[in-house]
Order: C-alpha cells, then sequence, then structure tokens
C-alpha cells in the first residue's frame, strides 16, 4: 500500500499517529510541509490574478484601439456596431476584473 492508495481519512489518520507514536518531532515536518503548501496556493492564486489582469488589460487596449480613429469626435459620428463591438470587449474585461476581485478577497 502507498500514500495515494489512501483516502483522505486515512492520511488524516496516519498522520496523526506518526505524530503521536514516532520518537522524532513529525509535528515540524508536518508544519514545514503545511507552510510549503500555503506557498504553492499562494503562488497559484498569484498566477491567476496575474493572467486575468493581463488579459483585462489586453481587452481594454483593444477597446481602446477600436476607438482611437474616433477620438474628439461627437459619439453619435461612431458606427453603431462599433460601439457595440467596444462596449462588449469592456463587459468582458470588467468581468475578468470582478474574478480577479473575487480572487484576491478585494
Amino acid at each position: 500500500m502507498t500514500l495515494k492508495d489512501c483516502t483522505k481519512a486515512e492520511l488524516l489518520w496516519l498522520i496523526d499517529w506518526m505524530c503521536t507514536h514516532s520518537m522524532f518531532r513529525h509535528d515540524i515536518e508536518i508544519e514545514r510541509a503545511l507552510n510549503a503548501l500555503e506557498f504553492e496556493r499562494e503562488q497559484k492564486k498569484l498566477d491567476e490574478a496575474d493572467r486575468l489582469n493581463e488579459e483585462s488589460a489586453r481587452l481594454r487596449q483593444q477597446a481602446a484601439e477600436l476607438l482611437t480613429p474616433y477620438e474628439g469626435k461627437p459619439i453619435l459620428d461612431i458606427p453603431a456596431d462599433v460601439l457595440d463591438h467596444a462596449s462588449a470587449i469592456l463587459e468582458e474585461a470588467q468581468a475578468l476584473e470582478e474574478k480577479w476581485n473575487r480572487l484576491m478577497k478585494v
């Protein structure tokens, strides 16, 4: 039997058994492993936050590029399909920012 064969409950039992029956300080090693695991979780969260932020920025840039030819002109001079497309892109960027806020608990 290997650790991969164990259920969650069995793994918890095994950790408890090692901490109480071993003559070595496995609790310190477990604490170190938990710290490493927490670091990995946080790093994954930050990587995902970076990805969301970059994608949102890319979409906002894309919307700005769509509207650049009409800079300084009245909004009525901008074709409706261009405004609709830019608006859809900005809504998608906003959704990514909201996802970022939830992820980062802002």
